[in-house]
């Protein structure tokens, strides 16, 4: 029999009752830690699918307030910028509070294009000729069981109403994943609403650039053009944009990163209490190895092996459940970052590399201690 095949022996069907349940436990660490680095990726999703070559103007004092629609022509006037379009965040809520999705009031014909939108369902040409229609993302189809024809009824704390939208069309983003999570609808629509004192307003302009390396030059152009206004500008980067709204869920991603980190120690603990179990056990057997011929280095190898394949099996399991898990809680979790929200293969990589190198780790004392033993010590000890 191999070194490999003795630690497999030892490690599945010595005490199979302690293996299970050791499987189980890492199992269980291994899908605790998949679900959390996983919604970590979703909550970054966002930033990180942002273009390279887009800028956020804002209102220089936050992004709560408004900025004129007259800067639209002189923005779209500055030298390196080629697109340009406007939104305004609506903040709607469709039938319960805990069916909140994202929805932007947009230029619509503007905004397809600059956000390089896909229609995957109805038409374009609908959604441009009826103001009352609104396009959604794919996710939400997914969520909710919108379908091209409906009409959706929101309600809104920031813009009272009765607001009602038709949908023309079903829309991914070539190069944004927030798109599938997100309804618009026509900025037009939104404004004729509006009391006088704040319509011909918007939220944010959304600009590209002929070259996304000279994008901040182009965004201390257009900030200099404001500036000492009534209405001071901030020009940024869509990612770094994007990203203040992951700041200041700081301390929640922080928690989620430690929670994280104490599961990993968990794993180890768990893995590190069944080799050094299992390993006293076996001491007179150990001894008896050494007197035939084993050396301590094949004794350590044995145990660290035993560890490694614990930790692997464990991680592997946890992964092939942790699929449906995800897809189950993103569907029913209310929450409309989570639309969609699926196992990466790097999230999978690393969470199985991660159970090995622990499994590695855990037993690293225990055969240490196991090869350091003196065969006449080992061979007396009966437990």
């Amino acid at each position: 029999m191999t070194l490999a095949g003795l630690a497999l022996r030892n490690a599945f069907l010595r005490n199979k009752t302690r293996s299970v349940l050791t499987i189980l436990g890492t199992m269980v660490a291994a899908l605790a830690f998949v679900f959390l680095r996983t919604v970590l990726a979703a909550w970054y999703a966002s930033s990180e699918a942002s273009a390279a070559d887009r800028l956020v103007t804002r209102n220089a004092i936050s992004i709560t307030s408004f900025l004129p629609l007259s800067y639209r022509d002189r923005i779209a006037n500055v030298e390196g910028v080629t697109k340009l379009t406007f939104s305004n965040w609506f903040g709607g809520v469709y039938k319960d509070r805990k069916n909140f999705f994202a929805q932007f009031a947009i230029d619509a014909k503007s905004a397809l294009d600059v956000f390089s939108i896909r229609f995957v369902a109805g038409s374009k040409a609908d959604f441009l000729a009826d103001r009352n229609s609104c396009i959604v993302g794919s996710g939400l189809v997914r969520r909710f069981g919108f379908k091209v024809g409906d009409v959706i009824p929101l309600s809104s704390e920031i813009f009272p109403g009765d607001w009602r939208f038709k949908v023309a069309g079903i829309v991914e983003g070539t190069d944004d994943s927030s798109v599938a999570s997100t309804m618009y609808f026509h900025w037009q629509r939104l404004n004729e609403t509006l009391p006088d004192r704040i319509k011909n307003v918007v939220g944010v302009y959304t600009i590209t650039v002929a070259d996304a390396a000279r994008s901040p030059e182009v965004g201390r152009r257009i900030d200099a053009m404001f500036a000492n206004s009534e209405y001071e500008t901030h020009t940024e980067t869509e990612r770094s944009f994007r990203l203040q709204f992951v700041i200041g869920s700081s301390a929640i991603l922080f928690a989620l990163e430690a929670v994280s980190g104490v599961i990993l120690a968990i794993m180890a603990l768990i893995l590190g209490n069944t080799l050094a179990m299992g390993l006293r056990e076996r001491t007179p057997e150990l001894g008896a190895m050494r007197a035939i011929g084993f050396l301590p280095r094949h004794v350590r190898a044995i145990s660290t092996l035993e560890g490694g394949l614990l930790g692997i099996v464990g991680g592997a399991i946890g992964l092939l459940i942790a699929t449906p898990v995800l897809i189950l809680f993103g569907k029913f979790s209310g929450l409309g970052f989570l639309t969609g929200i699926g196992l990466k293969p790097a999230t999978a990589a690393l969470t199985l590399g991660l159970a090995g190198i622990i499994g590695i780790t855990a037993s690293a004392l225990p055969a240490w201690n196991a090869g350091r033993l003196q065969v006449v010590e080992a061979l007396r000890r009966q437990e």
